[in-house]
């Protein structure tokens, strides 16, 4: 009977026809070829985007932080667009599309995303119930791969969230039973882990390298979301995947938008306390520290619903 009256909870008031039309960004998990994903993924949220023009808000949002970021990165496009467009080239193919795909316009759309759910949404929680259904493919992936990390960053922020709330015994059960699980698979815990030093090394590396304006955007020479290790006691490491959104873009775009990113990070952890929205939003930033989120399309669609979900219900200063 608590589980039917919490789902009721969610969608108390009904839903808006915007709600319903933000709810349609996840059928993306759906596309199985990433370049379906990500023009799927763009569009969308030029749609969603295209319907505030005929909405009035229903709450102010500002977010310095947000909007600093987006500025610096459109500012990266022309510092580092060094590709010579000739005309009736394949060099036009290649330059649009990084510009799409891993670019700014990747940016550009889901931070418009975000700020129409924030500002215009009249109560799309019901999208929580949509998720084990949108999340199914990603799931099935997960399982075939063996990968950790999602469930791990849920545990750790649900037992976070359970001693700031103050609930010391649930959480102290909580913590013993991660930590005999984490012990029971820990040979396989060491071996998912293992390429993440090596990642994170290679990424403070390029940092280091361009601390001030990065690299530039992937301009889809190399292979999607991986990067080339270049030695390792010595050895040639090779072809890996990223594995750390943050490090990744301070590797793009400078120390600058780390700096922004960790802003508005914080930015929200402040907006939404120690609320329930807590977990999703912590269990979202603990996973792109250790696993490729942000920069794939369909992680990117469902976390930016989430987040502004959990932004838009701890917003405060509706718009009379």
């Amino acid at each position: 009977m608590k589980i039917i009256d919490k789902a009721t909870e969610l969608i108390t008031p009904l839903p808006s026809v915007f709600d319903l039309c933000v709810a349609g960004i996840l059928v993306i998990t759906f596309f199985k070829n990433q370049f379906l994903q990500g023009s799927f993924f763009i569009f969308y949220s030029i749609f969603i985007f295209s319907m505030t023009f005929l909405m009035k808000p229903k709450r102010n949002y500002v977010s310095i932080p947000l909007g600093l970021l987006l500025i610096w990165s459109l500012a990266m496009v022309f510092c580092h667009n060094k590709i010579n467009v000739v005309p009736n080239s394949i060099i036009n193919y290649y330059f649009n599309v990084s510009i799409m795909f891993e670019g700014f316009i990747y940016m550009l759309c889901g931070i418009a995303l975000f700020y129409s759910i924030v500002r215009y949404s009249k109560n799309p929680k019901f999208i929580f119930l949509l998720l084990p259904v949108a999340f199914y493919p990603i799931t099935k992936n997960h399982i075939y791969g063996g990968r950790i990390t999602i469930p791990a960053a849920f545990f750790i922020s649900l037992i976070i969230y359970l001693f700031l709330n103050r609930k010391i015994i649930i959480a102290s059960l909580l913590s013993l039973v991660s930590v005999i699980t984490a012990i029971s698979i820990w040979p396989w815990v060491q071996m998912k882990f293992a390429c993440r030093p090596y990642v994170w090394i290679e990424l403070l590396k390029q940092i280091k390298d361009h601390p001030f304006v990065g690299s530039g955007f992937n301009h889809t020479l190399y292979p999607d979301n991986m990067m080339w290790v270049r030695e390792i006691n010595s050895t040639t490491y090779g072809w890996i995947y990223r594995h750390n959104d943050f490090l990744s873009i301070g590797a793009y775009l400078g120390i600058i938008a780390s700096v922004f990113i960790i802003w508005f990070v914080i930015e929200n952890f402040k907006r939404i306390g120690i609320s329930i929205y807590l977990i999703p939003f912590l269990t979202i930033v603990l996973t792109s520290f250790f696993q490729m989120t942000l920069f794939l399309p369909t992680m990117a669609a469902i976390c930016i619903v989430i987040v502004a979900i959990c932004i838009k219900e701890t917003q405060k200063g509706d718009v009379a």
